[in-house]
């Protein structure tokens, strides 16, 4: 044998297979070595009461805690959805208030209306207030649609 075939030979890692196919009832171990007793009770040993009734609260304890979860979740899924729909009636509104405005600005500069710089001046203001409300909505929508976090207000008074 050549040194490069006993390098190769001594570099190359054993491989274990392990394999578990089939229904099974029952414990299962699988490992490289174990030293020492293993035990495994049986499934059908008797429990004495307040251990068996001990695990039953447990697990209705447990059960009402993820039904609970689940429901505060769907909850707040509703509320999202709620404030989304929200802001997306506020954008349309800013949207047809912002063309409004600007019928009310071009109006002014024409000089149709009583008081033409009055009016183009408010309608500038209102104007900037409407396209500020119309960029807020937009970016939140922006972000609720690419999956990003929103903060949705916690008094529907403030959406």
């Amino acid at each position: 044998m050549n040194i490069r075939r006993i390098v190769r030979l001594m570099s190359e890692q054993p491989s274990t297979r392990n394999e578990l196919s089939g229904n099974v009832e029952g414990h299962v171990v699988q490992s490289g070595a174990i030293h020492g007793d293993v035990v495994f009770p049986s499934p059908a040993a008797q429990m004495d009461p307040e251990t068996a009734e001990t695990q039953r609260r447990w697990a209705q304890r447990q059960r009402r805690i993820l039904d609970e979860e689940a429901a505060q979740e769907a909850a707040q899924q509703r509320r999202f959805g709620d404030y989304v729909r929200v802001i997306r009636r506020k954008q349309r509104w800013n949207l047809w208030l912002l063309m409004v405005e600007s019928l009310a600005v071009a109006l002014g500069y024409l000089g149709v209306v009583p008081s033409a710089a009055l009016v183009a001046t408010l309608g500038i203001l209102f104007g900037l207030i409407s396209l500020s409300g119309w960029v807020y909505c937009s970016v939140l929508l922006w972000r609720a649609r690419t999956g990003r976090t929103i903060p949705v207000p916690r008094h529907r008074w403030m959406w």
